[in-house]
């Protein structure tokens, strides 16, 4: 499975892992929308920069993103409005709308080719219009209060019966191609770039971050990693879920334009040209990171079907999101440390927090003003909007934690785990994340997660192990795929 945004993709110039120590000024971990928008603002701005990524640049969220930019927020206005108010929610339309300004303006500044085009955004319900007429009155109400310019629209082209609200000026691009023109102009300015180097360990009180080979000193250190790495206290409220998207050709019928939100359940539609080729992606079967129902990919083709006629099935990816507990991401310096920062929260709609993550983070780090700190503070405490939230996902943390304990079968042998299978079980007394490859090669891993010691569940779509507590995942090597883990899942001792 691979995304859709490889293709044209000319990649960056390639770089061995760190091998040697450094020192820096500023050391981003991650090299995604937030960690190279920063990255750049910093560099341009005379500071020694480097930038570690633990795969390639852009192969992370940023690379199985929707690729669509837009100011409200792809779970509504109106709720955020209701939690927040007139004038906080109206704060985050213009903060946002600023940050998609900001990538147009670099496109052209850089000449990047990256497909950005405006388009205007679209909130259409499938159900009968009395029964959805409230809540799509109260979203427009809260569209208009914050400054969009939005109207009650009919379909835009879709071959099934929908109505719904148009948000126009918004934009499309390939996410993958943008970061990746950010990255080549960051080497023109003398900064570092440096790949397949996961970071294992960060020391703020000594200002230190180390690799497997080497260590970066450095004054400031940026945490672009969507969540932050090690134990953190915003994990404990955040919701972690996973999104999948599958890309097809059409046989016949019109590639719906424009950034398309079907309600009722909720799927997002928009067409991408590259070249000669065009491509309808559907994205959707969103779920709780570690918590699995069948076969999301399938979900998604047979929606499709249903609809569109479609000619071939092209692409197929996911990515990870957080949710923070009160709506709004938090951006900036974190409670520890003075010299670290993170950037998470973003939920569904990361492109755009995450360039106004690089751009607020950047400002701290030299010293000027940003207008929009104080509402996305990192070290903000808002107990009254983020208690219920804090209170689900703790009893869901519990849950799995006295759950998977407790439940985990027993294994005397492996010879029942057939070639594709996966299966957690203790054996000998370990908790054991056991997979069999299609060619018959055993895997066999501890299943305890080494960030806080919950038991990893099997994702069937991606065989990939997923932490249903906050969020690590882990190929079939054990190797951290993203999440707040630093460290791999261990390797038992004389097992094979």
């Amino acid at each position: 499975m691979e995304s859709i945004w490889k293709l044209g993709s000319r990649g960056v110039a390639e770089h061995p892992s760190l091998t040697e120590d450094s020192e820096v000024d500023v050391a981003i971990i991650g090299a995604g929308i937030t960690g190279l928008t920063a990255a750049l603002a910093l560099a341009e701005a005379g500071q020694r920069v480097m930038v570690l990524e633990a795969a390639t640049v852009g192969a992370g969220v940023t690379g199985g993103s929707t690729g669509n930019l837009y100011a409200t927020l792809a779970s509504g206005q109106a709720p955020l409005r209701r939690k927040w108010g007139d004038e906080v929610a109206a704060d985050v339309v213009r903060a946002r709308a600023e940050a998609v300004d900001h990538i147009e303006v670099t496109i052209e500044r850089l000449g990047i080719e990256c497909q950005f085009k405006r388009q205007p955004a679209y909130r259409l319900s499938t159900e009968d219009r009395q029964h959805a007429r409230h809540d799509l009155n109260e979203e427009l109400d809260a569209l208009v209060s914050a400054g969009l310019d939005a109207e009650m629209a009919e379909s835009p082209g879709l071959p099934f019966d929908s109505w719904g609200i148009r948000i126009a000026n918004q934009a499309q691009f390939n996410p993958l191609h943008y970061v990746e023109g950010l990255a080549n102009r960051l080497q023109g300015e003398g900064a570092v770039i440096v790949q397949h180097s996961p970071v294992r360990e960060v020391d703020p009180g000594k200002g230190i971050v180390r690799t497997d080979e080497a260590s970066v000193a450095a004054k400031h250190i940026v945490q672009a990693t969507h969540t932050p790495k090690g134990i953190n206290l915003v994990q404990a409220g955040m919701l972690v879920s996973r999104e999948y998207a599958v890309s097809a050709k059409l046989r016949s019928g019109e590639y719906p334009e424009g950034i398309i939100w079907v309600l009722d359940p909720f799927h997002s539609l928009r067409r991408y040209q590259y070249g000669e080729g065009e491509y309808l992606m559907v994205i959707g079967e969103k779920h709780k990171t570690g918590e699995h129902h069948g076969d999301h990919y399938q979900k998604l083709r047979e929606y499709l079907e249903t609809h569109f006629d479609v000619e071939a099935f092209t692409h197929g990816w996911s990515a990870q999101q957080y949710s923070s507990p009160d709506g709004l991401p938090y951006i900036g310096r974190m409670h520890s440390h003075d010299n670290l920062y993170m950037a998470t929260g973003f939920a569904a709609d990361g492109l755009v927090w995450g360039t106004l993550a690089g751009l607020i983070i950047s400002d701290q780090i030299l010293e000027r003003d940003n207008p929009w700190h104080a509402h996305f503070g990192a070290r903000r405490i808002t107990p009254g909007k983020s208690a219920l939230q804090y209170a689900k996902e703790n009893v869901t943390v519990t849950k799995h934690m006295v759950k998977d304990y407790l439940g985990i079968e027993k294994l005397e042998t492996f010879d029942g785990i057939e070639p594709g299978q996966a299966r957690v079980a203790t054996v000998d007394g370990e908790k054991l994340a056991i997979h069999r490859t299609e060619t018959g090669e055993l895997k066999v891993l501890s299943a305890v997660c080494p960030h806080m010691k919950c038991i990893v569940h099997w994702n069937p779509s991606e065989s990939t192990w997923d932490c249903p507590c906050h969020g690590s995942r882990f190929d079939t090597d054990g190797e951290v795929i993203e999440g707040p883990a630093y460290h791999p899942l261990a390797q038992p001792e004389g097992r094979a």
